[in-house]
C-alpha cells in the first residue's frame, strides 16, 4: 500500500475512534453523570426553598421555640437571594429573639446551641447590624465553662445542664463568625472538643454520653462529628490536623448511610452537615455522594425530614440544612463531572490533529520524492 494511502487509512480510523468516544461521552452526560445530575439538584433545591418560603409564619418564625429552625431557614433563603424578603423577615424575628435577654435560651437552664446557631446565621449573612451584638455575644460567652466547653445539654443523670460538643460547636461558630471571641477562649473551646473525640474519629455529645436522638442539632454521632468539623474549620483547622483527619475518615466510612443508628433510613440532617464538612475540607467526592443521598430522600412536598425526628412530615431544620448543602456543594458538581469529559475529548482531538499533521508531512515528503524521481528520468 502506498505511504499516503496508509496515512489516510490511519487518519480515518482515528477520526472514527474519536467520534465513537465522543458519542459515548455524550451518552454518558445524558445517562446520568454530570449534566443530568445538575438539573435534579437545581429542581430539588428550588422545591426545598419553596417549602421554606411557604411554611414561614407571618412574623418570620417557624414556631415560637424554634429559633434554630429559623436561623437555618433564613440562611438558606439568604444564600439563594441576599435580597429575599422571606429571609429579611426571618432575620428581623431572629434578631429580636436574640436581643430579648429574658428569652428561654438565655436563662440558667438555657442552651448555648440555639443562640449560637442563631448568631452564626445572623453574622454569616451580614446582619449583625440588626442586633445588639455586644450584649448577645456577652450573654453567649457566659455559657463557657472552666473546661472550655459551652453548656446547654440537660443531663438527667446529674439533674443539671452540662457542657456538650453540640453546644460548644454552635457557640464557637457563632462567636467566630461575629468576631467576638478571643484566642484564649477559642482555643479552650477547641481543646474541650478534642477531649470528646473517640479512637474511630467520631465525637461524643458529652463526656459520659455518645449521643441523644432527641437533641435536634446533634441527634447521632455523624451529625455531631460533622458539626464539630465545621466548628474546627471555622477556627482555622484544616485536614492536615490529626483530629480533623480522623473525623473525616470516620465520616468517609459512613457515606452509605450517614448514621450508625439502627433503622435510621433517612439521615438527611447528618448527610447535609457531612456534605458541607467534606466539601469545605477538601473531600469533594464524598460531598457529592452526600448530595446524591440528600436528593434521593426529598419528600414529595419539596421538604426534608430526618428519620430521627419524632414529628412526621417535612420540617424547617432538615429542609434548611439540606438546602444549604445543595447551595454550597452542588454548584461544583456539574463542572467537576463535566471536566473529565472535556479533557478526554481534548486528548482525542489532539491525537487526531497530530495524525493529520503527520499525514500531511508524509504526503508532502512522498510527493517531493516522486517528483524528484520523475525529473531524474
Amino acid at each position: 500500500m502506498p505511504a499516503y494511502r496508509f496515512v489516510v487509512v490511519i487518519i480515518t480510523l482515528l477520526a472514527l475512534s474519536a467520534f465513537t468516544a465522543f458519542s459515548c461521552s455524550a451518552n454518558g452526560w445524558k445517562e446520568g453523570s454530570s449534566i443530568s445530575m445538575a438539573a435534579p439538584g437545581a429542581s430539588g433545591l428550588n422545591a426545598a426553598l419553596r417549602w421554606l418560603s411557604s411554611n414561614e409564619s407571618s412574623d418570620g418564625s417557624y414556631g415560637p421555640y424554634y429559633q434554630h429552625w429559623a436561623a437555618a431557614a433564613a440562611y438558606a433563603l439568604w444564600l439563594n437571594n441576599t435580597q429575599s424578603s422571606k429571609a429579611s423577615l426571618a432575620y428581623k424575628w431572629l434578631t429580636g429573639e436574640l436581643d430579648d435577654s429574658g428569652n428561654w435560651f438565655w436563662g440558667n437552664y438555657g442552651e448555648a446551641d440555639v443562640p449560637g446557631a442563631s448568631l452564626f446565621s445572623v453574622a454569616a449573612s451580614g446582619n449583625l447590624h440588626l442586633t445588639q451584638t455586644g450584649t448577645v455575644t456577652s450573654n453567649l460567652l457566659r455559657f463557657q465553662q472552666s473546661n472550655g466547653g459551652f453548656f446547654g445539654y440537660y443531663s438527667t443523670d446529674l439533674g443539671s445542664s452540662v457542657s456538650s460538643s453540640v453546644d460548644t460547636s454552635e457557640a464557637l461558630r457563632g462567636l467566630i463568625a461575629a468576631k467576638a471571641i478571643n484566642a484564649s477562649s477559642q482555643q479552650s473551646a477547641v481543646n474541650y472538643l478534642f477531649t470528646l473525640q473517640n479512637s474511630d474519629g467520631s465525637f461524643n455529645l458529652t463526656s459520659t454520653r455518645a449521643y441523644d436522638p432527641i437533641y435536634s442539632q446533634g441527634p447521632e454521632p455523624v451529625s455531631i462529628t460533622a458539626l464539630v468539623l465545621l466548628a474546627l474549620r471555622d477556627a482555622s483547622y484544616s485536614d492536615s490536623n490529626t483530629h480533623v483527619a480522623k473525623a473525616l475518615n470516620f465520616l468517609s466510612a459512613t457515606t452509605s448511610k450517614y448514621s450508625p443508628i439502627t433503622n435510621d433510613t433517612s439521615a438527611v440532617y447528618s448527610a447535609s452537615l457531612a456534605a458541607i464538612a467534606f466539601y469545605t475540607l477538601g473531600r469533594t467526592a464524598y460531598a457529592y455522594d452526600a448530595i446524591a443521598f440528600i436528593l434521593s430522600h426529598q419528600n414529595s412536598d419539596g421538604g426534608f425530614r430526618d428519620s430521627t425526628r419524632s414529628s412526621p412530615g417535612s420540617n424547617a431544620l432538615d429542609t434548611a440544612w439540606a438546602s444549604i448543602a445543595l447551595e454550597q456543594v452542588a454548584p461544583g458538581r456539574a463542572f467537576s463531572s463535566f471536566l473529565p469529559e472535556v479533557v478526554i475529548f481534548g486528548i482525542i482531538a489532539g491525537i487526531v490533529a497530530l495524525a493529520v499533521i503527520v499525514g500531511v508531512v508524509v504526503y508532502l515528503v512522498h510527493r517531493n520524492k516522486t517528483q524528484t524521481q520523475a525529473k531524474s528520468l
